[in-house]
């Protein structure tokens, strides 16, 4: 997994009662003051995104939003730059959803794949079965770290996730499985995905809010996808 950096330029608070001061400021030099926009403090900025100050550093340093220098060195954000990233998907919720997906992703490595040898219901599927099913593994990645950044189109993926679901129940019921083990199968391969975005929200020091609105979209859609398993399962013929 890759190591997120910790190491962040120092940045002086700015006092309260310069928060008057910083609403009013002139756009930094090098910017057209035509450009009409707010400029707030990096305080300021962080109670209108949601998220800490080094979080917010973070992803000005990586260019992920647009951040401007003063003479003294403190940071200014522009407010209509803000409120894009606010309307936008990926950084209001605060997710890195490459580097979500990637962490998800690597999760199901040899020694995580080596445990579902192992289970009985694993080897109830033949190679030809696995192979089908293999991308469906990672669209239901795709479709979590999607539905749980989105704020907008989510009743569509939740949708696409209810479809990926009913495929999961047609091939349980075609291999033979039980109702119990195509419901143990579903629950041992999310739980990479759980895991890893749990540390991602740890890693990316989210406030808590924040952390248990992802975290309760990220329950409810997994849900919704095995109730969808285990109603196309049974409606397959699939066992008891």
């Amino acid at each position: 997994m890759t190591a997120f950096s910790t190491a962040y330029d120092a940045d002086l608070p700015i006092p309260e009662d310069d928060a008057s001061t910083a609403r009013q400021a002139s756009p930094p030099a090098d910017q057209p003051a035509s450009l009409g926009s707010r400029w707030l403090s990096i305080e300021q900025a962080c109670r209108m995104l949601g998220v800490d100050q080094s979080t917010l550093r973070r992803w000005s340093d990586s260019g992920k939003v647009p951040v401007f220098r003063t003479p003294g060195g403190h940071r200014r954000y522009a407010e209509d730059d803000l409120k894009a990233i606010v309307a936008g998907d990926t950084q209001r919720s605060g997710i890195n959803r490459r580097m979500l997906t990637t962490r998800s992703m690597s999760a199901y490595e040899h020694d995580y794949l080596a445990q579902a040898r192992n289970r009985p219901w694993y080897r109830a599927y033949n190679a030809r079965t696995l192979d089908e099913m293999r991308p469906l593994g990672r669209r239901m990645v795709d479709l979590t770290i999607r539905y749980i950044s989105a704020r907008s189109d989510r009743e569509t993926i939740l949708d696409e996730g209810r479809e990926l679901g009913r495929e999961y129940g047609y091939y349980s019921a075609r291999v033979g499985l039980t109702t119990a083990d195509a419901l143990e199968a579903f629950l041992f391969f999310r739980m990479p995905v759980i895991q890893s975005v749990s540390t991602q929200i740890l890693d990316e020091h989210l406030p808590s809010q924040r952390a248990t609105r992802i975290s309760g979209d990220l329950t409810h859609f997994m849900d919704q996808v095995l109730i969808a398993t285990i109603r196309a399962h049974q409606a397959y013929g699939g066992g008891d």
